[in-house]
């Protein structure tokens, strides 16, 4: 019985397309966001998203066929530099349509600031 739904399971679960997204929903500073990250075989040029004090970065890292990983990085920038709160890495499989990242809260390490978001993998129809 267990392995019937174990086949279950890894018929949803595949590696993604090169032509997914994530969506990442953000909450910052009293404010809703929602940005769109593709993937890229250069991942640094992927451009961090400031939002208030907060730094998000997502990047989908692409080979030729299929998205390797997804790291996403939160920091809190201060007046001389950005302090790392989170750093997550995720490797395939990966489920369309359902939330990778789970809802993540991050509060900043003075004034009690509070960054939340969740991301999920779109894939076209």
């Amino acid at each position: 019985m267990v392995l019937g739904m174990g086949l279950v399971l890894c018929a949803v679960c595949r590696a993604a397309p090169l032509d997914s997204r994530l969506q990442c929903k953000l909450f910052a500073g009293g404010e809703d966001h929602q940005f769109v990250f593709t993937p890229t075989s250069h991942p640094y040029k992927v451009k961090p998203i400031d939002l208030e004090r907060f730094r998000f970065k997502a990047i989908l890292s692409a080979s030729t066929e299929h998205i390797e990983n997804i790291k996403i990085t939160v920091s809190y920038r201060t007046d001389k530099q950005a302090l790392i709160l989170q750093q997550a890495t995720y490797l395939p499989p990966f489920v369309s349509h359902q939330s990778l990242t789970g809802r993540q809260q991050l509060y900043s390490p003075n004034l009690g600031r509070e960054l939340t978001y969740d991301c999920t993998i779109l894939t076209a129809p």
